[in-house]
């Protein structure tokens, strides 16, 4: 008897199947050396397993910069660096599910060309030579897919590069894998349909969140130097708060994103920022400082000619602090978090102001609308036979379309939110012992810690900052304990805490990373990461 199994389902498999071939037999995890499903932790598997040489390991546990360097000074060739991060990035999907394409064997022959190229000449082929860069599912790469998390789009292949992509390739880098999003990229749980969950190298029944889920967890496991993501709601921030990495999400319009697709074409209410994350901040920022320096507007007629800006810090810096954006408070480890990140400031001389941010709730309600103006009528296109996952609250069944005088509104509103936001930053002056105006804020990425899979989440800490296009750097903190990080009992403020603390567990959620972000005004994106490194450092000294 035969199974005709719907069209969509027929299409996963056919992606699924696509990625399966892609995987080298060489770099498949040996039966007997596999961890089953009661292995929480995988980080360590690298060192732990035996499979991996100890060249192997260096390679993939240097820095950008690091790594760069042992290159130019020929320690290692460009194969042999793209050959080891091939095989770790191919671990990585096998344990946690994190690529959506693997073009290892051209990123190979690519290595190879550079390494011709650098013997015949004596001379790099530019800045990024050899270096290999994992870019998320939606930036187009010539010869690969971009489904976005949709069975429908999953059946093209791309004949072009996105702009990114040929940016840095032309400085050098070599692209070697696409990693996984969720559907349209609006979760903050990566999966899908298409090739589905992806999980979290520290505790894999937790969250990697989204929508770059796959470039999180990609970086935490040491399976990618640096990788782009994109943010149009948080989603370079979250994840690297849940994978305990590096990430920005700078202004629009400094880096490009023209050939990079996005869940919701034509919306551009709210845009995306695409940005790079690692696992060190001195590989985000130098990745950031190279495409800024790239002159992105003469290829994307969206980004604005601002170059790299080298900032000059104040030896007194003053720091806002959003411990509660009123809607939310965070559970406990995230609050722990935030009170070391102020102890360890004020300890290096710098001042801490309190700072609320204005109108969160409005400012959600205003994203919505943007999202969901067209009723969820691209969204119902591009699913066609389709079902959205269970766990999906960005459901288009639930939409009504908004008439554009509402959309109009909607717009009245932010620049309501943005008028305030700005006069609140220069009045900040008013509240600091020295008169200065305030430098960047500290401020949750997420009120809960990495936590387990389909459980309900809230979005304003990193959305809100998305509205009024504020850079800012997601950076790691610490691990809940839930020794120490108890659930407290409290009366709920909101509908949206009650949702998101009744559903927190401290148990099920221990060891998971914390992550904070640091925001600093429009096109301050370089001071942000500066900030971002003068916390770390602080940090460090406690």
């Amino acid at each position: 008897m035969t199974v005709d199994f719907p069209v969509w389902q027929q299409r996963a498999s056919a992606a699924q199947e696509r990625r399966e071939k892609q995987l080298p037999d060489e770099y498949r995890i040996p039966k007997d050396k596999m961890p089953d499903a009661s292995v929480k932790d995988v980080m360590n598997f690298p060192r732990e397993s035996g499979l991996f040489s100890n060249e192997e390991l260096e390679i993939t546990e240097l820095s950008v910069p690091a790594l760069l360097k042992a290159i130019e000074d020929k320690k290692w060739t460009a194969v042999q660096v793209t050959k080891a991060y091939c095989k770790r990035a191919a671990y990585a999907q096998q344990l946690l599910n994190c690529l959506s394409e693997m073009v290892f064997d051209r990123a190979i022959a690519e290595a190879q060309e550079l390494d011709d190229f650098y013997e015949a000449t004596g001379k790099l082929k530019g800045p990024l030579h050899g270096l290999p860069v994992s870019i998320k599912d939606n930036h187009l790469l010539k010869g690969t897919t971009s489904g976005v998390g949709f069975t429908s789009w999953s059946t093209t292949i791309h004949n072009e590069d996105s702009v990114i992509a040929q940016l840095l390739t032309r400085m050098g880098a070599i692209m070697y894998c696409k990693t996984t999003v969720p559907m349209a990229m609006l979760s903050v749980e990566t999966e899908s349909r298409v090739l589905g969950l992806t999980v979290n190298p520290r505790n894999r029944t937790h969250t990697v969140g989204g929508s770059s889920g796959g470039e999180g967890a990609l970086s935490a496991f040491g399976g990618s130097p640096v990788g782009l993501g994109s943010d149009i709601g948080g989603s370079i921030r979250i994840p690297a708060c849940y994978n305990g990495i590096y990430g920005i999400r700078g202004t629009i319009g400094r880096i490009p994103t023209a050939g990079t697709l996005t869940g919701l074409p034509g919306q551009f209410h709210v845009k995306s920022v695409a940005g790079p994350m690692a696992r060190t901040l001195e590989s985000v920022e130098l990745i950031a400082k190279l495409l800024y320096n790239s002159h992105p507007e003469r290829l994307d007629e969206n980004c604005v000619p601002i170059p790299w800006r080298e900032p000059t810090l104040p030896k007194k810096l003053v720091f806002g602090v959003i411990r509660s954006d009123k809607i939310c408070r965070p559970t406990p480890a995230v609050t722990r978090a935030i009170e070391n990140a102020v102890e360890a400031v004020k300890a290096q001389g710098h001042e801490v102001i309190e700072w609320e941010p204005v109108d969160v709730a409005g400012a959600g309600d205003i994203i919505m609308a943007f999202f969901t103006s067209d009723g969820g009528a691209l969204l119902k296109e591009s699913m066609e036979d389709e079902p959205p996952l269970e766990h999906q609250a960005f459901n288009s069944s639930l939409f009504k379309p908004i008439p554009a005088s509402k959309v109009w509104a909607a717009q009245r509103e932010r620049s309501k939110i943005e008028k305030a936001v700005l006069a609140q930053w220069n009045e900040s002056c008013k509240l600091s012992e020295s008169g200065q105006v305030m430098d960047g804020i500290i401020s949750p990425v997420s009120a809960a810690p990495a936590y387990p899979h389909h459980k309900p989440f809230y979005g304003s800490y990193t959305s809100y900052w998305n509205l009024v296009d504020y850079p800012s750097v997601s950076f790691p903190v610490l691990e809940a304990d839930a020794s120490i990080d108890g659930k407290p009992d409290i009366e709920y403020i909101s509908d949206a805490e009650k949702n998101l603390w009744e559903s927190f567990d401290p148990i099920a959620c221990d060891g998971g990373c914390v992550g904070l972000q640091i925001i600093t005004r429009r096109f301050e994106d370089e001071k942000a990461l500066k900030l971002a490194g003068v916390i770390s450092d602080a940090l460090k000294k406690l």
